[in-house]
């Protein structure tokens, strides 16, 4: 049988179909996104949107064609969250918790096919300080992760040690 791109669906008329929120529907694909992540501690995803069009994906890796984490050739990668801890220092080459990935906003900042200006970030993990500071630089005004949202100077805001 040879489908057609004009059929018609038939639904009760008592049955609504409902679809996902903007929000909901972009962390989806953000999900997805994060599958191709190459680190044996965090798939994470990204996805920059703007006018709810998507403008460029990232996930966590190394740089391309670099040796990356399923290849052994990230320290962290190599220790559990007992040993290290998630987000302590990555940023340290020599330590034991050097990471050698690019993260996912960053990537997705990296390879986005237009200006980041007023566009939203949907990620499937809070983000890190540096990487909320590289969406702040960018002209991101939103970060979405499941759990929660930075808007606008909320992005850069820190806490204050007394």
């Amino acid at each position: 049988m040879q489908a057609t791109t004009n059929e018609r669906v038939s639904m009760p008329q008592d049955s609504a179909l409902t679809v996902p929120g903007w929000d909901e529907y972009f962390l989806g694909i953000a999900a997805a996104v994060g599958v191709r992540a190459k680190c044996t501690r965090r798939k994470v995803g990204a996805l920059l949107v703007h006018d709810k069009r998507i403008i460029a994906t990232g996930y966590n890796g190394a740089a391309p064609g670099r040796p990356d984490c399923l290849e052994g050739a990230c320290p962290r990668g190599r220790l559990g969250y007992g040993e290290v801890p998630a987000f302590s220092d990555y940023d340290l080459p020599g330590s034991p918790g050097f990471c050698i990935a690019i993260h996912a906003e960053v990537n997705a900042l990296l390879f986005a096919v237009r200006d980041t200006a007023g566009a939203t970030a949907y990620i499937t993990d809070e983000p890190c300080p540096g990487c909320r500071k590289a969406l702040a630089a960018a002209g991101i005004v939103r970060a979405v992760w499941p759990a929660g949202e930075f808007s606008g100077d909320q992005l850069v805001d820190w806490p204050t040690r007394a």
